[in-house]
């Protein structure tokens, strides 16, 4: 793992959710990092697609992170994650 991957992963494990944000999206997105977190200390290729749905999932509930929805959807598609 390079210096600056060892950085990125050392911020990511300081993420946390903002306050006043729904009980299942937190956790959706905490469940998430923490993944990501696993992923990058393992090495690993991926991340188990279920993290993703999941994330997903408990996004679409709420009109008022549609935004942010429809842009992570973005990035898994022009990173053919998804099609």
């Amino acid at each position: 793992m390079s210096t600056d991957d060892r950085e990125k992963l050392k911020h990511f494990k300081t993420i946390d959710v903002r306050d006043g944000t729904p009980e299942d999206l937190t956790l959706a997105i905490r469940t998430f990092i923490a993944q990501a977190v696993i992923i990058g200390e393992n090495n690993l290729d991926f991340m188990p697609p279920e993290y993703m749905e999941n994330l997903l999932k408990v996004m679409a509930k709420y009109p008022e992170y549609n935004k942010t929805t429809l842009d992570l959807i973005e990035i898994l598609k022009k990173g053919n994650i998804i099609e």
